[in-house]
């Protein structure tokens, strides 16, 4: 129910330390509500209600707000699946340009009507795939992966996607938590699931250690 979801979202931001306005709190559980059951319909989420939408989807996302910094920055979510992780950070975060990629057509529909839907002005759904970056396509100061795909994979892959300074966060368990010698983990950090974790990671110096622009 949409009020337990507001209950969820609200506290995670009280414990995650993020200040924001009670109608944008309210705005992300009015998503839920109507995310869960339209997106369940279309085999987008395995949620179906607000309350597990918002636990389970919505809420690991709310990690990343302490880290997307200033204004300018452009952050990009792919494999967004449902979309609820992009929308509720763009509805928290109005300051901020949110891409909400998928390489299935019905979620790049369904997360475009949803963004009409709620008149989220700064954000916009794409249909493209992770592997396949078209040329001039934007590059990101943030990229966000729900880590399903290997992360071999993902890290061959997503720096194509973020600007030189850029950094890559994963949603991940910790057994799978690695980087490579390209990018060093930044943050490491549990989420509000048992054994979800969030992992940003930055470009190192080749050693393992980050390069001077993240000390």
């Amino acid at each position: 129910m949409k009020h337990r979801a507001r209950e969820i979202i609200g506290r995670l931001l009280a414990e995650i330390g993020v200040s924001v306005e009670p109608r944008q709190v309210e705005a992300c559980a009015a998503l839920a509500e109507w995310l869960a059951p339209a997106a369940a319909k279309l085999g987008l989420t395995q949620f179906d209600t607000a309350e597990a939408l918002a636990e389970n989807l919505i809420g690991p996302g709310l990690y990343l707000l302490p880290h997307i910094g200033e204004a300018s920055c452009w952050l990009g979510e792919v494999g967004a699946g449902s979309g609820a992780l992009g929308l509720s950070i763009a509805l928290l975060r109005p300051d901020v340009r949110v891409d909400v990629l998928d390489r299935r057509q019905r979620a790049w529909r369904f997360i475009g009507l949803t963004n009409k839907r709620f008149r989220i002005g700064n954000c916009r759904s794409m249909c493209v795939d992770m592997r396949e970056v078209p040329e001039g396509e934007p590059k990101y100061d943030l990229i966000v992966a729900r880590a399903v795909a290997p992360e071999e994979e993902l890290f061959q892959y997503l720096p194509e996607w973020i600007v030189a300074e850029g950094r890559i966060a994963l949603l991940q368990t910790a057994r799978r938590a690695a980087g490579n010698r390209q990018f060093c983990r930044l943050v490491h950090q549990m989420t509000n699931l048992a054994g979800l974790w969030l992992d940003i990671y930055g470009k190192s110096n080749g050693d393992g250690i980050a390069s001077p622009e993240y000390s």
